[in-house]
């Protein structure tokens, strides 16, 4: 009897905490594409996954491994020009350029930062924690979305500003 109920202990275990985060997943090769536009299709999605994790019914949802704890969208310019687009699950270490500055964004905080990498690329990093966090979010997501495009703005505005000078 006492086996079965260590046996019972580690099932509810594994369940409790196998709970994998959920990203949006996609990219896109230029400007428009449907990773950085179809953000309604991003939140049917949304609204499905809080009534049904269960479902696989997804267009954009990813079930991440247990390697990667966050959620991210990755900007990447060439002379103005977007060359990769990609929201997906992140390790928080390994992205598509490596910057230095990119190593220490807190999560937690729904960051984001962009640099010149190399003095060819300008890239733009933000990282999140909570399931879908790298795409719309619910009726305030237009005010969350403005508000981090705002920031990749001030943020390639001061770039800009840091290089001129």
């Amino acid at each position: 009897m006492r086996n079965y109920r260590w046996y019972f202990l580690g099932i509810c275990y594994l369940i409790h905490f196998s709970n994998a985060l959920y990203c949006h997943q996609c990219g896109d090769g230029k400007s428009n594409g449907s990773c950085q536009e179809d953000l309604e299709g991003m939140m049917q999605d949304h609204v499905k996954h809080k009534k049904t994790r269960n479902s696989t019914d997804f267009k954009y949802r990813k079930s991440c491994k247990t390697t990667e704890q966050f959620c991210m969208i990755e900007r990447i310019e060439i002379n103005g020009v977007v060359v990769a687009y990609i929201r997906d699950c992140s390790d928080g270490v390994n992205f598509s350029i490596n910057a230095s500055r990119f190593l220490n964004l807190e999560a937690e905080k729904n960051s984001t930062t962009c640099s010149y990498v190399e003095g060819k690329f300008f890239a733009c990093l933000s990282l999140c924690k909570t399931d879908l966090c790298n795409g719309p979010q619910g009726t305030s997501s237009s005010l969350r979305v403005m508000t981090m495009w705002w920031s990749i703005i001030i943020a390639s505005i001061v770039l800009n500003l840091q290089t001129v000078l």
